[in-house]
């Protein structure tokens, strides 16, 4: 069961990792405004419905109302995270994120859920979320990358997913996995509507619309789209067999792909991503990398 859920969570992220980047590069070439980005997120998250076939039914009113809610925060902290992601680096606003969430998620599940954490996974989340956090500190430091309204944003994003995560495994402990997952959907397009319904932002809408009527610019969205799809497909499978909280400290792999991506990027394809990296900012983020795997190795084989 152990190797099961790591095995979703770990092609979860690492499809989410690939996602990031994809986001990074349409944040500034193709849809640049982050409501417009996240409004279509919310449009094509409606594929899952192909999944009806697999396992679809009615709810009663209050389990759809959360699962409309859970999905309605997982879009509303995507927006947060975009709006960081447009103003900085990627490989800077993802660890706030990525160490937050998990934090939130144990103190969550702990006092509400009163579900158990043994010291093994205690101790290999705290490496996990370490790497995190040691892979951040470049973004604290470096004045030209921070910002309070940055900060905020992703602080704002951690809660909003945080909250999201949580919901869903409470309703994956009460229902089946693809039902829920299906509702959860139908939330993430609805919650994406606001970005519609406020006038200067659906202005952006309709601009965005133009570069996605490109041939090159809606198969790159949607094919980044199915990339996302599919990762948290996978994520909310292992969420549903393990804690949330455990599952979100699995996180830093993802930040690993991005930084590794981002790298390669910045130093072969300069003119798609391009991010500057110091002698100390290439230490620290190995040092990371290295907690994270740590953490992972821990988890997996002692």
């Amino acid at each position: 069961m152990l190797l099961s859920w790591l095995f979703y969570a770990l092609s979860g992220y690492f499809l989410h990792g690939l996602a990031s980047v994809g986001d990074k590069i349409i944040l500034k070439k193709i849809i640049p405004h982050p409501a417009s980005y996240a409004f279509w997120q919310g449009v094509l998250s409606l594929g899952a419905l192909l999944l009806i076939p697999f396992g679809f039914y009615l709810l009663d009113p209050i389990k759809a109302a959360l699962c409309f809610l859970a999905g309605a925060l997982f879009i509303w902290g995507l927006f947060s995270f975009f709006w960081a992601v447009r103003r900085s680096d990627v490989s800077r606003v993802s660890p706030i994120v990525l160490s937050l969430t998990p934090l939130f998620l144990f103190i969550a599940e702990k006092f509400i859920l009163n579900l158990q954490f043994s010291n093994k996974e205690l101790f290999a989340a705290g490496l996990l979320i370490a790497g995190s956090l040691l892979l951040s500190a470049d973004f604290i430091e470096e004045k030209r990358f921070f910002s309070h309204k940055i900060f905020l944003a992703s602080v704002i994003a951690a809660v909003f997913m945080a909250a999201s995560l949580f919901l869903m495994k409470s309703l994956f402990l009460s229902g089946d996995f693809i039902n829920v997952y299906i509702w959860s959907r139908i939330g993430f397009f609805l919650g994406s509507l606001i970005f519609f319904i406020l006038p200067s932002w659906r202005g952006e809408i309709f601009t965005s619309f133009s570069q996605l009527k490109k041939p090159s610019g809606g198969i790159y969205l949607i094919l980044n789209k199915l990339l996302g799809a599919f990762g948290a497909l996978a994520i909310y499978f292992a969420i549903s067999k393990n804690t949330a909280a455990l599952v979100s400290a699995l996180q830093g792999f993802q930040f690993a792909i991005v930084f590794i991506l981002v790298f390669l990027f910045s130093f072969f394809w300069p003119k798609i991503i391009k991010e500057s990296f110091t002698s100390r900012e290439l230490a620290e983020k190995l040092c990371g990398i290295l907690l994270v795997s740590a953490g992972l190795y821990y988890l997996s084989f002692l």
